[in-house]
């Protein structure tokens, strides 16, 4: 099933929820598919992301934030109702601002410019990925041709917004020495910006999700934009991280920087397993009991790995709090073996799982 368009989970289809319970399900869909969850914000917020890491998500993120006016203009276009509208408009104000070099869209442009990207390169748009342009087109695409009541439950994702830019703001000026206060003021707005168009919008959808269909309907919508959300830091993940092979027509370090920002730097080669890693599956990955054959395999989306009994161990004890120290420490005590001497075979281990992208670290 594509990713984009998901097919909504289970509700209870034959009830209709009162308001309540309808807002109780739309912030489980947050709280389940919000992209806080995703690897990449993960690695963001904790500092663990390269400085061209970083441009990379500053520069494909511009995109979003260009279209969201785009987005919202395509809903009001859709209202027949003047308060309604008047409303609404403010979105657009938020981000185009009251006259040049105010509003959301030109503080996301001092971001990208405060990690060292040339602001007409910015607005060039050139070497954004072919999959963040295909998920925010999506979203237009979905506001415009959906019912209003869909279009306006899909902007329900700003009920978790203050969540993540708290998580943000504080990672990244705490752990990157090239970010300040200065280039993440986009997020200071937001903080206020979002819960209030969050609560208009949650308002709306309570009141006009009248039938059980017409809550499935805006469930899904809300479902539809946390993938919309999903998929763009895939893109980063599977490009940047994973580790990747950028696309040609992609943005590579070193292009479209100021003067002296950064020499481009030679191409790392695979980044390796260490000690202080703190190994984790990636969602869509887990351990399996294969009972028919008599062991256990690692399960990942459309492939399945074999594992011998030292690679169980490993895996039964990666659970994303574990460091590989400790993992060899416990393994130590167990088999009565130098722990330093596991630790270096995990590491090894990990890196052949790392390099077929069924571990992150």
């Amino acid at each position: 099933m594509n990713a984009i368009f998901p097919t909504p989970d289970a509700t209870e289809s034959e009830r209709l929820l009162t308001g309540d319970e309808m807002e109780a399900a739309l912030r489980d869909i947050g709280a389940r598919r919000y992209h806080n969850l995703h690897p990449f914000h993960r690695l963001l917020h904790d500092g663990k992301l390269s400085k061209d890491q970083v441009r990379a998500w500053a520069l494909n993120r511009y995109y979003y934030q260009a279209m969201i006016p785009v987005k919202d203009s395509a809903v009001l276009a859709r209202m027949h109702d003047a308060e309604l509208r008047r409303i609404w408009r403010q979105r657009i104000v938020d981000h185009d601002g009251d006259a040049p070099g105010d509003g959301g869209i030109e503080r996301w442009l001092k971001l990208a410019e405060g990690v060292g990207f040339q602001r007409d390169y910015v607005l060039s748009t050139n070497g954004i990925l072919s999959a963040t342009k295909f998920a925010v087109e999506a979203y237009v695409h979905f506001v415009s041709e959906r019912s209003l009541l869909e279009a306006i439950a899909s902007s329900l994702t700003e009920m978790f917004s203050p969540t993540i830019i708290s998580e943000r703001v504080a990672g990244m000026l705490k752990n990157y020495d090239f970010i300040t206060k200065e280039t993440l003021a986009y997020f200071d707005k937001r903080l206020t910006q979002a819960p209030r168009d969050a609560d208009f919008a949650l308002d709306y959808v309570k009141k006009h999700a009248t039938t059980p269909e017409l809550q499935r309907q805006a469930m899904a919508a809300l479902t539809f934009k946390c993938n919309v959300l999903w998929v763009q830091l895939d893109a980063l993940y599977f490009a940047y991280v994973a580790p990747g092979m950028i696309p040609p027509d992609a943005w590579q370090p070193g292009v479209g920087l100021v003067a002296g920002a950064d020499a481009p730097k030679p191409e790392a080669g695979p980044r390796r397993t260490v000690p202080g890693d703190t190994p984790r599956l990636p969602r869509g990955v887990r351990l399996r009991d294969d009972e028919t054959r008599g062991k256990t395999v690692l399960l990942a989306p459309e492939r399945t790995f074999d594992l011998d009994d030292n690679a169980v161990a490993v895996l039964k004890l990666v659970d994303g709090s574990r460091t590989v120290s400790q993992i060899a420490d416990e393994l130590g005590t167990i088999y009565a073996a130098d722990p330093r001497a596991i630790e270096a075979d995990i590491c090894v281990m990990l890196d052949g799982l790392a390099e077929k992208r069924v571990l992150e670290r």
